[in-house]
């Protein structure tokens, strides 16, 4: 009786035994890399910035969107990834010391060393849109379409996990710290000692840099 009731279970209620095979619709993934950038927060210290007088902070984040088609079959649906929207979040806020006086010869020294920072970032993640969009796309591949018996898949959450685009972010991070460096090097809060009013009120502090 048991062997009777397995072999009806099986023919009636296939889907519970085995999945559909949706590997036919496959399809290539149209990747869209979207940026967006806004004008850095210029803001004055609310405290005493020891040691520096100005630093930049970036925030970087992501965002994903997908476009999925959804195919009924035998026992639920197959779901295919057709697109991936990739959203990359910048937002930068820049402290300047507030003992500097605004458009003073100090403050705008310190003020476009911390806007080279920004365009750093903003450059930098501009120029490699293409590297990105190439990365996730030969990451995609291993992406094949789903059974399952709702209509929904977290394919965003399956990508963020994936970690694939771990590379690409590596060497764009290792970019940006390199040109940053550049900037930091080149010498700012040397000329910044030839403005007459910075000397003659921070002279007796020679530990002054610009972060």
């Amino acid at each position: 009786m048991l062997k009777k009731y397995l072999f009806l279970l099986f023919v009636f209620s296939p889907n519970i035994l085995f999945a559909y095979d949706c590997s036919k619709y496959q399809y290539d993934v149209d990747v869209n890399i979207i940026v967006n950038s806004t004008d850095a927060k210029i803001e004055k210290s609310s405290e005493e910035l020891i040691g520096k007088l100005g630093y930049t902070e970036p925030k970087m984040s992501y965002s994903l969107l997908t476009n999925t088609v959804v195919i009924p079959v035998h026992g639920g649906n197959c779901i295919s990834l057709r697109g991936l929207d990739v959203n990359i979040n910048q937002d930068f806020r820049i402290v300047i010391d507030k003992k500097l006086k605004e458009k003073s010869c100090a403050y705008n020294i310190v003020f476009k060393h911390e806007q080279d920072h920004v365009n750093v970032y903003k450059n930098i993640i501009k120029d490699n849109v293409d590297n990105i969009k190439k990365s996730i796309i030969d990451g995609l591949k291993s992406f094949h379409p789903v059974f399952s018996q709702t209509e929904y898949e977290d394919f965003p959450g399956k990508i963020s996990q994936a970690g694939f685009a771990k590379k690409i972010v590596s060497d764009i991070m290792k970019k940006i710290e390199d040109e940053n460096q550049k900037i930091d090097e080149r010498g700012d809060s040397y000329h910044i000692w030839k403005c007459d009013d910075f000397y003659q009120e921070m002279k007796h502090n020679s530990n002054i840099s610009i972060d």
